[in-house]
């Protein structure tokens, strides 16, 4: 029995009293606990979830840092071998083995480009940017050392790229007598016409053509030939059409405005100088004939 609001001051209504605060304090007390227990829980769940979490990221993070490490030591092995190919680019007789290693050097960049993401590592990735860069660079002068003569180009298209027609010119006459060892002849007859590398006629066409805009070139003189009759003339080459006669050379017009296949001066490559234009199809065909 509970006691009533009138008997509580009796020692049975301050028991009774006592009891049901007791058992109101238990009923709050347990509610309190359970939902201690569900906050516990819950907070048990968040922790193993972050835990999961900062497992994952430290798994991450070990695997970029490996990364980074690889791509660090692969980029100075890299840099390296760029570096002592620019060594070796002055050796001719290593031109083939060059160009095996440019391509296991293209191989390991791309390798590296799949690894790296731009937004986490900038600064590997601007190594790689300079690096592809200095590849690129070192590819260009690559194709400008002949394989097949030694020959070093690059002077010929440092003067073709600032347009000094007239020494490069010279330039073209000069490497071709010294591949033919004819220096001391100063031009190039039937045979060694005929022996004249094709890789070496490739390059220095390639350069006039490129930095003439297709105006100058071998290939370029090739075509006039096969077009036209009045070749020479159309090449710009005759002093006298009455006569006949090539020009001199100190009289080539070593400008853009010049005839189309006027340059490089192959009359004088092969030796025709002064000669009656008669003479001329004869050994420009074989020369053509190599291109």
């Amino acid at each position: 029995m509970i006691a009533s609001d009138k008997n509580w001051k009796t020692p049975l209504g301050v028991y009774e009293k006592a009891i049901e605060e007791l058992r109101n304090a238990r009923t709050e007390l347990s509610e309190t606990q359970n939902n201690f227990l569900v906050t516990v829980q819950t907070l048990q769940t968040e922790i193993q979830t972050l835990k999961s979490q900062l497992c994952e990221t430290q798994e991450k993070l070990e695997t970029s840092e490996q990364i980074i490490t690889e791509t660090k030591s692969n980029l100075s092995q890299a840099t390296e071998e760029i570096e002592n190919l620019k060594v070796m680019l002055n050796e001719p007789q290593a031109n083939t083995k060059i160009i095996q290693e440019l391509a296991e050097i293209k191989a390991q960049i791309s390798q590296l480009q799949t690894h790296i993401q731009q937004p986490e590592q900038p600064t590997t990735v601007r190594a790689l940017s300079n690096l592809q860069l200095q590849l690129s660079q070192l590819t260009d002068e690559l194709t400008l050392v002949s394989h097949a003569s030694g020959m070093d180009y690059r002077n010929l298209q440092q003067l073709l790229s600032a347009q000094n027609w007239k020494d490069a010119d010279k330039e073209t006459y000069s490497i071709m007598l010294k591949i033919s060892e004819r220096e001391n002849v100063c031009w190039l007859d039937d045979g060694d016409i005929r022996k004249f590398p094709r890789y070496d006629l490739h390059i220095i066409n390639q350069l006039w053509v490129k930095y003439s805009d297709g105006k100058f070139g071998f290939s370029i003189q090739k075509q006039i030939l096969q077009n036209h009759q009045q070749f020479t003339a159309r090449c710009g080459w005759i002093e006298n059409i009455a006569k006949n006669e090539l020009i001199k050379y100190e009289d080539y017009n070593f400008t853009l405005d010049a005839n189309r296949g006027h340059l490089p001066s192959t009359p004088r490559i092969v030796g025709l100088g002064l000669r009656n234009t008669n003479e001329i199809t004869h050994r420009l065909n074989i020369f053509y004939s190599r291109y």
